[in-house]
């Protein structure tokens, strides 16, 4: 494009002008967002930034909540597969205490199916999620649960007694686990305790039933537990929707401070495409040269 160097400078700004409105307006339609820039509506550009910066923490809880349920999830399945093994133990242990038609090879079977539960107990007691184990307390780096034949049980607990707590709302937090040792007890109480002495008393066919009534009561604090667990998770399951509605009307607010009228976009258009020609027609009567030569 020539331009003469006579041309009024006010006439070039204006095109200038009329030139960055035009171009703006073809990136508000191309991209969809009227703000641009701060500039294009700092007022607009500061409640975008603080609405944004909401939701963003909105969606911080939402991924801790998820996060939470799926742990959760977890350590409810493992204590479901724990009542049904301690409920088997239940059960032999009845068939244990019938001492009048039991022969010592029978009692022999039972407390290897007892220890066999024992073992699986254990590893119950142990489980994880990508690494993080869920019966530590907040020690969740290495197994809780731990052999030892110097304690009463033959099972010692590492982890501690503390409770995460997790925030999924505007200080909202919630317990995120329960510790193993309130599940499962300690060396000398609880689930490993109680069923290391049903084995000891079908082996020597002494208190079996005192026993057996030791594994229903562990088997209540394990029930306990997942109540606790349950109404956790239906806390969750209130907070992911209020989230979601959140999350929903914050972005509804995003679009209606961010995104392009088309329509008035498109008449914005026209008048600025109008108001150019209008420049160049000036800047080419001015230099006595027609609005075709000037663009070319």
């Amino acid at each position: 494009m020539r331009v003469n160097p006579d041309i009024n400078t006010s006439l070039l700004l204006a095109l200038d002008r009329a030139n960055e409105n035009q171009q703006k307006i073809l990136n508000q339609l191309s991209s969809g967002l009227r703000i641009q820039t701060p500039s294009d509506d700092p007022a607009g550009a500061a409640a975008l930034v603080e609405v944004q910066s909401q939701d963003a923490t909105n969606q911080q809880y939402v991924s801790n909540a998820n996060a939470m349920q799926t742990q959760m999830q977890a350590a409810d399945s493992a204590l479901n597969s724990v009542g049904l093994a301690l409920q088997r133990a239940i059960t032999l242990g009845v068939e244990g205490a019938s001492t009048a038609t039991l022969s010592d090879s029978d009692r022999s079977a039972i407390a290897n199916e007892l220890s066999g539960i024992k073992d699986q107990l254990e590893q119950l007691a142990n489980s994880s999620l990508q690494g993080v184990y869920l019966f530590g307390g907040t020690s969740t780096g290495t197994a809780p649960f731990v052999a030892d034949d110097s304690s009463a049980s033959g099972i010692t607990y590492q982890g501690n007694a503390k409770i995460n707590q997790v925030e999924i709302g505007q200080n909202y937090w919630i317990s995120a686990n329960v510790p193993g040792s309130t599940i499962f007890g300690d060396a000398s109480t609880g689930v490993f305790k109680a069923i290391s002495d049903l084995i000891s008393a079908v082996q020597s066919n002494t208190g079996v039933g005192d026993a057996t009534d030791e594994v229903s009561t562990a088997m209540k604090q394990v029930s306990a537990s997942r109540v606790q667990y349950g109404n956790a998770m239906n806390q969750l399951t209130s907070s992911q929707g209020i989230l979601s509605d959140v999350h929903v009307q914050l972005q509804q607010q995003i679009n209606s401070l961010s995104a392009t009228d088309v329509a008035q976009a498109a008449s914005d258009l026209v008048t600025a495409e109008t108001s150019r020609n209008a420049i160049l027609q000036v800047i080419a009567k001015t230099n006595g040269m027609s609005l075709f030569d000037y663009l070319h």
